[in-house]
């Protein structure tokens, strides 16, 4: 048994760490442990040449000095992993957005540490927004390039082999960026008066743009209150608004449109701030309704944001192109509690049902003053060390982090975390440089802040303990102003009636709430409204000269038509008949992929029904905007055949290079049938090391794949609130993947999460309402297909007697038909089935 036992430590150990010191290049930065791996490695080839020879169990004691060598084997191996742990950590200390990392992730940086090109892939998991570093011939940095495909010029060349160590060229790369965007920032300001605002805007990165037009619109407005033109100004906003949002409308590269987009945004709730204190009659800068909004000042050369008594320094941390959120009410509340806990130095708790913003505004102020902010999706297997790893992080590097469903960690986790997050709180109070944490001593940056985010109780939520919830400042988020959003959004896609257009998307789903069937899988929240405003912006820009009355009642058809059950179709059709009178929609031409859906519906034996290419057709437009979605309903429904039928069809479109389509990559698993751990990855209770699950593998794989292929993760069985809850942040807007091991994968554009299930019934609503919803009928299909597939199937030697075949199914169905009703009636399943199975 002890040799049992010993070998399997080792040989768990020695897979682990084989790979790692096949580098040269972490083997020359830590010699003595790679020497006593390469000792252990000679002893542990040699017992397997013994064994090789003689492979009986029996055997085995016989070795000599098996159990001794074995030993000795292990005691090398914890030598040789304490080694590998300490030389990481002081890695990490270095440069502390390492600390964001699993370690898997930064050894495989560390190997490829020579030669910087080679580490470009791991940029973007340390800076965000950053998808590759521009070179010289040099092999100098020189551009940032965006993921939206934006460049920054640097203010200095980088040149990594100068400094040799990753960690070291890292870490100058982070000082440089945020000294290129202050000088980029500064240049702006200054020519802001120099030439006409619509012109000003295309010359600069869409986020410099921002924070350049929030200065000179604070002194604007400042000078207005004290000259007593406020409406006036209010007027010339507008003026500014119409100019932008009629650029929308013309002719723009992606990149101008993203900058405008978002800078209408703000500009929308720049204008309504100047008009309702216009309204109340504000004369003094000092008055409230001035102070209570977010302000950008030019001074002592470089970015301050100030609101009401708090003031934040701008970051500088470079953000891409990136959207921005509506301004609302309730996101202004959000950004004063938030703005004031940071003033009074505490934690911010945004708590409130799913879809309210909790996240995404926790973001948003993080995007408002340029600081990097990593979301985390908490587990119940996150344990203290883990919550330590990330806190030495923040604290290091100055970044916020956003725990997103924080009260899914179990209680005595939590306790743990109290303290480790009061250290943090406490070093910043005292403005210290430096502090101890956890016993290590590590630098602090006074930016660094922890923010929280917690969905009211329902199944696996804990309450936070007394001493935890007195470190955060809690703000309730509610139902936020759907009108107000939809109205803004539309305006930026270039809509001319988006007022009215909003109001009816509004009503719409008001209407439906009231009147059609309630079911777990309809939702009319937040998520369902940003996705119809998606799919309306999508078709704005295709079709530009089209009425905005039919592009919305598209956008409203397509999204929503495919989640209803037969009985509601007729009432929502109604509804929308009532709110746009008189619309009618063209036909969208499908010919190209009705044509390669027949072909493979052929090849896979199936029969070309119109409500199984309905379906299909429903699933490829609700993937152009979502990016996760369930098809819904009961064994039979022709849930997988759509999946499989499409997937081929759009192969082959793409093989005759018809509708510019891709091929599909698609993987597919039952997640019911293994356990958290494998489906996830879980430590090793005995050695502490981590194992990839199988969705941690796949996902990986697929969002490294940078072919241009659609890649489909298929999850095939029932949904419960504990196995997907830790899918929340893939399936919303942060589209990441975070596992307890401390590594995020990001999910790349061509990827889509499928979820096939019967129900969900027991499914949280902040999972429905994360996903596009596409429901399946098996009393659509009937039995006539079965029975044509079945006979296409048949050997040749019965082809002759189909017809006849036929004709015996024809006489004996209508018998069938009553025997299924006869069992419904007066007898009880022990198992459930479905009429179609019972026919087969």
């Amino acid at each position: 048994q002890s040799i049992v036992d010993q070998w399997l430590k080792c040989q768990a150990k020695w897979l682990y760490l084989e790979p790692i010191f096949s580098s040269d290049e972490i083997g020359k930065q830590i010699p003595t442990e790679a020497a006593a791996f390469n000792t252990m490695d000679t002893t542990w080839r040699r017992i397997m040449d013994v064994v090789q020879a003689a492979p009986k169990a029996v055997d085995a004691p016989n070795v000599e000095n098996l159990l001794e060598d074995l030993d000795e084997s292990n005691r090398q191996l914890d030598i040789v992993e304490k080694g590998l742990n300490d030389f990481l950590d002081t890695k990490k200390m270095a440069f502390p957005r390492f600390f964001f990392l699993s370690n898997d992730e930064l050894l495989e940086i560390l190997s490829e540490g020579k030669d910087p090109l080679r580490v470009q892939p791991f940029m973007k998991k340390c800076f965000e927004a950053v998808q590759k570093v521009e070179f010289t011939e040099q092999i100098t940095m020189k551009t940032i390039v965006s993921v939206e495909g934006e460049s920054v010029p640097l203010c200095k060349e980088i040149d990594p082999a100068e400094t040799g160590a990753v960690e070291k060229w890292m870490l100058e790369f982070e000082d440089v960026m945020k000294d290129s965007l202050l000088k980029v920032t500064r240049e702006s300001v200054v020519s802001y008066t120099e030439k006409p605002r619509e012109e000003w805007i295309l010359d600069w990165p869409g986020q410099v743009v921002i924070g350049a037009s929030q200065v000179h619109w604070t002194e604007e407005v400042t000078n207005a209150i004290v000259e007593r033109g406020l409406k006036a100004y209010g007027d010339k906003s507008n003026t500014q608004l119409t100019n932008i949002v009629n650029m929308v409308r013309g002719e723009l590269t992606k990149l101008q449109r993203a900058t405008i987009s978002a800078l209408v945004t703000i500009d929308v709730h720049a204008r309504d701030v100047v008009v309702q204190m216009s309204q109340d009659g504000v004369h003094d800068p000092k008055d409230f309704k001035w102070l209570a909004q977010l302000r950008y000042f030019w001074e002592d050369d470089t970015l301050k944001v100030r609101m009401i008594n708090a003031e934040a320094q701008y970051g500088f941390e470079y953000l891409g192109n990136s959207s921005r959120l509506v301004i609302t009410p309730l996101t202004d509340r959000c950004y004063r509690t938030l703005m004031g806990a940071i003033h009074l130095n505490l934690g911010g708790a945004p708590a409130g049902p799913a879809g309210t913003g909790k996240t995404e505004t926790t973001k948003d102020l993080s995007k408002a003053i340029a600081i990097q902010c990593v979301v985390f999706n908490c587990s119940d297997g996150l344990d203290y060390k883990a919550m330590g790893k990330f806190f030495k992080g923040l604290a290091a590097s100055g970044a916020w982090a956003c725990f997103d469903e924080f009260n899914r960690i179990e209680l005595e986790v939590l306790s743990v975390v109290a303290q480790q997050v009061l250290c943090i709180q406490r070093a910043v109070a005292a403005k210290m440089d430096r502090f101890i944490f956890e016993g290590v001593e590590l630098r602090i940056i006074h930016t660094a802040n922890v923010f929280i985010t917690m969905n009211p109780g329902y199944a696996g939520r804990s309450e936070l303990p007394d001493n935890l919830k007195a470190l955060f400042r809690d703000v309730a988020m509610m139902v936020p102003d759907y009108a107000m959003i939809g109205e803004i959004i539309l305006y930026s896609f270039g809509y001319l009636e988006a007022r009215d257009m909003a109001r009816k998307l509004v009503q719409t789903y008001r209407l439906c709430s009231e009147q059609l069937s309630s079911q777990d899988h309809y939702d009319y929240g937040m998520r369902a409204v940003i996705a119809v405003l998606r799919a309306a912006g999508n078709l704005k820009r295709k079709f530009v000269d089209e009425a905005e009355d039919v592009l919305m009642l598209r956008a409203l058809t397509d999204v929503n038509l495919p989640k209803f059950l037969d009985q509601d179709v007729p009432l929502f059709r109604g509804i929308l008949s009532d709110l746009f009178p008189g619309v009618k929609l063209p036909e969208i031409d499908y010919d190209n992929l009705n044509d390669a859906l027949r072909n493979a519906s052929a090849k896979a034996k199936l029969q070309p029904l119109d409500t199984f290419f309905e379906k299909i057709i429903q699933l490829y437009e609700m993937i152009i905007v979502r990016h996760g979605l369930m098809l819904v309903g009961e064994s039979y429904g022709m849930k997988s055949s759509c999946i499989s039928v499409l997937a081929d069809a759009l192969g082959e479109l793409n093989d005759k290079g018809l509708n510019g389509e891709q091929k599909v990559k698609y993987y597919c698993l039952n997640p019911k049938s293994i356990t958290m751990g494998q489906l996830y990855g879980a430590e090793d209770p005995v050695s502490k090391e981590w194992a990839d699950g199988i969705l941690a593998v796949t996902f990986r794989n697929a969002a490294r794949d940078t072919s241009p292929d659609r890649k489909w993760v298929v999850f095939d069985g029932p949904v419960d609130a504990i196995w997907i809850e830790n899918m929340n942040t893939v399936l919303d807007d942060n589209k990441k993947l975070c596992l307890v091991s401390g590594e995020i994968i990001q999910m790349s554009a061509t990827m889509t999460m499928m979820f096939e299930v019967e129900d969900l019934a027991v499914a949280s609503p902040a999972t429905v309402s994360r996903c596009g919803m596409i429901y399946m009928e098996p009393t659509t299909m009937g039995y006539t297909p079965l029975l044509d597939s079945y006979l296409q199937s048949l050997p040749d030697l019965f082809q002759p007697h189909v017809d006849k075949f036929r004709d015996i199914f024809d006489a004996v169905v209508p018998g069938m038909e009553g025997i299924v009703f006869f069992m419904r009636k007066n007898l009880k399943e022990t198992v459930t089935t479905v009429d179609t199975c019972l026919v087969k």
